[in-house]
């Protein structure tokens, strides 16, 4: 290690003082005394004579600077502010106006065509094929219908080969046609004057050309829909294919004829009750009996539950099929199916009845039309369910307060009582009073007794003589299908809620969630909120037609053109047109349930929408009204106790996209909780 230097401990006084300093860097050539070949000493530094910067050019001309402080200074152009939705607006449109004009114009240019128009796409086009005219004379559009009217096949011919031209002082010249005699004015485009980039020279057509050829016009007319003046001759005016629908569409049509010729609608129930009410061993034994579980799986999962112990999970765990939940005996996550029966399709919602994943049912209760109430009738079971922090009595308030219409009552278990009659009525007279005072009319629940496990009165009548000796009503089967389906609101903007993002077989990203209004099909654009992102419809997957979805259907989206972190499970994705409104404050009609500490002015709670889950703060008690008339009782009340209603203002902590009630039923209700419990449901009345 002798030839390294100890550099630490060196004294470079010393060192300078020896030969080693001949070695030192920073000697110019002025300094060395060897000898050094004429090539090499040109590109070497000089100190001597070389003083000023200017000796390096060829010519000898004094440089002068430029005065900084004279030029005047460029304002920069300040665009105006857009909100979130109507800079998503903009963007939606910016993106329709490319794809009929491509890259022929500035985005300034179209940004504010649009904002002088009012966002009117139609008239924005129309204003910049105006400006554009020489352009697209110069390079006409040709439209190849093959036999289709309404979707055009744009080509753009090859420029003609031009003559070399040396450019000069004079910004004109004439130059010969290729063609015909006919001379051509060709003009030498200056760059600092242009608003829109232009290779090579901008020609204008001669007025011979003019006269046999008027793209502008047929361009007009395309879009505008309306045909040209009368002394140049078109063809007939068609629409180039948008991003935008085609609102001539009858959506009405497409969803009668999805339906099939059988003609059944589509209906969501959700089946909740209290925990080990046997929920999902009912649903999966009513599965295995239609049919939708083959009789190899349902083998595999009776001996998989032997394993464990519980043998009596069979059935359940056609529904929880995670390893948390099998293990645990207990759902956690909103489980989906679908099935058919003789009138109606539908799709299953087995929603947890445990107290601490009650936010996970609201979630799938919201996506519901009617509900399945599972309650057990074993002895002091449905007492323990039904008493104050039982889950069968906030089930069925949340139901009513979400917007279900219909309930079917499962009175599960009773075999276990001997089907006991007595014990049945018991029940049914219990349920009836708390049910009416919920708000559930008499004629729209219906009571059917069962038994989950072994199968009885799920599908087929009922077999066990015990039963048949009292009881001759509908199945549970049978009770799902004489249900109701509500109307479906297809002829609205589009209102999708993403409840699930996963990612695909291919490397596209997937969401899955409930359609509320409108419909979607592959290929649409849409904008997802509150991101604010133009997203594409790569593929539909639904119960429905193949390729749509309409209002009311669940269905799982294949999405692009967005980044995966900006897909949340709470968003939305709705019409760009009509786009939904993001907002922090808004204003609702609740009704308080049975809390304890009431609701005052500053209480902080928790609110759901949907799949939303935001922290909330009451920021302002309006009012106190009458819970059935909704007449104001008392203004500006100081608190809101249990079993009252009012008007609140509520402040979210970050923006959200909800609906008013008028406009979305779906999105226009909530609910607030409050350290595990619901405190109250409501109505968007307002927001801004």
């Amino acid at each position: 290690m002798s030839r390294h230097r100890n550099i630490r401990n060196l004294d470079y006084d010393e060192e300078y003082d020896e030969a080693w300093d001949e070695s030192v860097y920073g000697r110019s050539v002025d300094d060395c005394d060897t000898c050094i070949s004429p090539t090499a000493e040109q590109y070497l530094y000089k100190r001597s004579g070389q003083g000023n910067f200017s000796n390096f050019f060829q010519h000898q001309d004094e440089i002068v600077e430029e005065d900084v402080e004279a030029q005047p200074e460029v304002q920069k152009s300040s665009k105006p502010k857009l909100s979130d939705e109507e800079e998503a607006r903009m963007l939606s449109l910016l993106d329709q106006i490319r794809s009929v004009l491509g890259g022929t114009v500035s985005e300034d240019q179209m940004r504010t065509e649009v904002l002088k128009n009012k966002f009117d796409l139609e008239k924005s086009i129309d204003k910049l094929l105006n400006k554009a005219q020489p352009d697209f004379q110069a390079y006409p559009v040709q439209a190849q219908h093959n036999g289709r009217a309404d979707k055009p096949v744009v080509t753009t011919p090859q420029r003609p080969q031009q003559q070399k031209m040396k450019p000069n002082k004079t910004k004109s010249s004439t130059a010969k046609g290729h063609s015909s005699g006919a001379s051509r004015q060709v003009t030498v485009v200056d760059s600092s004057s242009a608003t829109r980039v232009v290779r090579g020279f901008d020609v204008t057509p001669s007025a011979t050309e003019k006269k046999t050829h008027n793209s502008s016009a047929f361009e007009d007319s395309v879009v505008n829909g309306k045909t040209a003046s009368p002394q140049v001759s078109t063809p007939k005016p068609v629409k180039l294919p948008t991003k935008q629908r085609d609102a001539s569409v009858d959506v009405r049509a497409l969803y009668s004829a999805s339906q099939g010729a059988a003609g059944k609608e589509l209906i969501n129930l959700v089946v909740v009750g209290h925990v080990d009410a046997g929920k999902s061993t009912l649903t999966g034994h009513l599965l295995y009996q239609q049919g939708q579980v083959s009789q190899r799986t349902m083998h595999k999962y009776e001996r998989e539950s032997q394993k464990c112990g519980k043998q009596s999970f069979m059935y359940a765990w056609v529904m929880d099929d995670t390893e948390e939940e099998r293990s645990r005996g207990v759902t956690v996550d909103v489980a989906e199916r679908t099935f058919e029966t003789e009138r109606k399709i539908v799709h299953i919602l087995d929603a947890p009845g445990h107290k601490d994943f009650i936010p996970n049912m609201i979630s799938g209760a919201a996506r519901a039309d009617v509900a399945l109430l599972v309650v057990d009738a074993s002895t002091g079971e449905f007492e323990a369910g039904f008493e104050s922090n039982g889950q069968t009595r906030e089930h069925a308030m949340l139901i009513k307060s979400l917007g279900v219409s219909e309930v079917t009552v499962a009175v599960n278990k009773l075999d276990v009582v001997q089907w006991s009659q007595q014990r049945f009525n018991e029940i049914c007279s219990t349920l009836t009073v708390f049910l009416k005072s919920v708000g559930f009319r008499s004629s729209e629940v219906t009571y059917v007794p069962c038994a989950g496990l072994s199968g009885e009165n799920l599908v087929k009548p009922p077999s066990e003589p015990q039963l048949k000796a009292w009881y001759s009503g509908p199945t549970i089967l049978n009770a799902i299908d004489n249900m109701k389906s509500p109307s479906r609101d297809v002829d609205q903007p589009a209102r999708f809620s993403i409840s699930d993002v996963f990612k695909g077989g291919s490397s596209n990203m997937c969401v899955a969630g409930k359609l509320h209004t409108g419909y979607i099909q592959s290929g649409d654009r849409l904008l997802l909120l509150p991101h604010t992102s133009a997203i594409t419809i790569k593929d539909v997957s639904c119960n429905s037609a193949p390729g749509s979805i309409f209002a009311g259907d669940s269905g799982t989206l294949t999405v692009s053109g967005v980044e995966p972190d900006e897909l949340s499970v709470g968003s939305f994705l709705c019409d760009p047109a009509k786009p939904m409104r993001r907002t922090t404050t808004l204003q609702a009609r609740i009704v308080v349930f049975n809390v304890i500490i009431p609701i005052i002015k500053g209480t902080q709670a928790e609110f759901h929408l949907q799949s939303v889950c935001e922290p909330a703060t009451v920021r302002k008690l309006i009012s106190q009204i009458n819970k059935s008339t909704g007449e104001v009782m008392k203004n500006r009340p100081r608190v809101l106790a249990r079993q009252t209603a009012g008007v609140i203002e509520l402040e979210l902590s970050r923006p959200i996209c909800v609906e008013t009630y008028k406009d979305c039923k779906d999105l226009g209700r909530f609910m607030l909780r409050q350290q595990g419990n619901t405190i109250a449901a409501g109505l968007i009345t307002e927001q801004w």
